[in-house]
């Protein structure tokens, strides 16, 4: 995923609660990609944009379109846009498909969906939280699920760590927001992996679409999704540039090794409760930061240019 996208690391904190949130990339939805679609000659539909959140409109492109279920949408929370999702049907198989926006990318010969990306955070997400409308029809329910794993290497399974499942199950008119706590089975373990779906049924099934529950015409808005980090730092889920910083554990030293030089480039040294300790100067591909005068402890850092963020992560200083 390396030079993909780029999500800016902030030290962002909420003065007066003392916790601070980790924006999802293209979480405020304003992000869209135009797609020119391949079996419908002059058609097209939108994608949202950077590579985290995706829909099933490619389904849209099979030889029994069931339609389009995910669409830009101008009635947004906040900034130009946010994210329509809609239940639709494949009208010969009386298949219902979820509208459905998410870290999924479909699997044609099963027709399920293969979720998840990469956790890359140094601390577990606190809430889950967002902004939705909803518009079910006949006791049919949107949704909002939130879901953290790590893969287990002795079972060959992934191991549930947290989640979290939202159903909204009332017609909402206005934006409303959504903030819940995430429940962690294992509070001791850092995911590896992590799931989101916005939903307008919230009975889709990932295991298979086929099976899915819902009601044709189902719709809901969602906007500004993000989740909360309790250390207070934004964190790049997908870095712009490779960096190799070792040893960590260091004491006195930490080569930071960079996958090419960077204009104006900085090392900025955060503590644990996200203080700005110390910002180093990365002249060169190769590089040298001292780290003696530092207690033990994890520290987080972020490599700039002093404009954007290139990559982020910890390290620990041992004496």
């Amino acid at each position: 995923m390396k030079k993909l996208f780029t999500i800016l690391i902030v030290a962002a904190f909420l003065s007066q609660t003392g916790v601070s949130q980790s924006t999802l990339p293209n979480g405020n939805f304003n992000d869209w990609d135009w797609i020119i679609h391949p079996t419908h000659a002059g058609g097209g539909f939108y994608e949202p944009g950077g590579g985290f959140f995706k829909s099933l409109n490619i389904l849209d492109t099979i030889a029994t379109p069931p339609g389009l279920t995910c669409f830009r949408s101008d009635e947004a929370h906040s900034g130009a846009y946010a994210a329509r999702v809609m239940t639709q049907q494949i009208a010969i198989l009386q298949v219902l498909i979820p509208g459905v926006i998410g870290t999924l990318k479909i699997n044609w010969s099963t027709l399920n969906a293969t979720l998840g990306v990469p956790y890359t955070y140094p601390a577990k997400a606190r809430s889950f939280q967002g902004w939705y409308k909803s518009a079910p029809l006949n006791g049919d329910s949107a949704g909002a699920v939130l879901f953290l794993s790590k893969w287990n290497p002795f079972t060959s399974k992934r191991d549930t760590i947290g989640y979290k499942r939202l159903v909204f199950k009332n017609a909402v008119s206005e934006y409303t927001f959504f903030d819940a706590e995430v429940y962690y089975k294992d509070p001791n373990t850092l995911p590896d992996s992590i799931t989101i779906l916005l939903l307008s049924s919230a009975g889709y099934n990932a295991q298979n679409m086929l099976n899915s529950v819902g009601r044709v015409g189902s719709q809901a808005w969602f906007d500004d999704v993000t989740i909360t980090d309790v250390n207070g730092i934004q964190h790049q889920l997908m870095p712009e540039i490779d960096v190799k910083l070792y040893p960590n554990p260091a004491s006195d030293m930490i080569n930071v090794e960079l996958e090419k030089a960077i204009k104006n480039g900085e090392f900025v040294i955060y503590s644990m409760d996200g203080k700005q300790l110390d910002v180093i100067p990365l002249t060169q591909i190769k590089n040298l930061v001292p780290v003696s005068s530092l207690p033990a402890g994890t520290y987080y850092y972020k490599i700039s240019d002093g404009k954007s963020a290139k990559n982020s992560g910890s390290f620990v200083v041992t004496r």
